[in-house]
């Protein structure tokens, strides 16, 4: 049992640092992001597309003439057209997924701040705070997705940022709690 802890707990650290970097990439590099996965989506669709209808229409291949395969090829291929020609839509699809995401970082962060109350400091207070932050400002971005995708890539990489750096903080206070307590 104790193995599984620390194995959770090395993920919630690792989880914590990638949201730190990943924040600050975000909040310094946002066109290029949101433009880059964007059409790397697009082009990963298209090439799925493409591949349908090459087994599709390959002489002496499994899939030959199966109008399943056919049916996906073509689908594929209209939605990498719809994502080449509505980036901005489709970039607002994931604004609110991605607020959705920090909503839910923001509430288990908030219920595991006030499971440190016990504390003797107040550093649970501050997580409290930062997370319920966190999840309003996912709330701010689901109620407002077609905003500049741009500023939604920068608040995004400023919270997710903050979120990492609260679950450190979690994390730091939670080992400082163990220590004492076997102590």
């Amino acid at each position: 049992m104790e193995s599984f802890v620390k194995m959770v707990r090395s993920n919630i650290v690792v989880q914590a640092v990638l949201f730190l970097a990943l924040g600050l990439f975000l909040i310094f590099m946002p066109g290029v992001t949101v433009t880059t996965v964007i059409y790397l989506m697009g082009a990963l669709l298209g090439l799925s597309g493409v591949a349908s209808l090459v087994s599709y229409f390959r002489p002496n291949g499994p899939h030959t003439r199966e109008p399943g395969v056919l049916m996906t090829g073509v689908f594929l291929l209209v939605c990498a057209l719809i994502v080449f020609l509505f980036p901005q839509v489709i970039a607002s699809f994931f604004s609110v997924a991605l607020g959705i995401v920090l909503v839910l970082c923001g509430v288990v962060n908030a219920v595991r701040a006030v499971e440190l109350r016990g504390l003797d400091s107040y550093s649970w207070i501050v997580a409290l705070v930062i997370s319920v932050l966190i999840a309003i400002g996912g709330v701010v971005i689901i109620w407002n997705p077609f905003e500049s995708t741009v500023t939604f890539i920068m608040v995004l990489g400023v919270l997710l940022a903050v979120n990492g750096a609260a679950d450190l903080l979690i994390e730091w206070r939670s080992r400082e709690e163990l220590k004492h307590a076997h102590a």
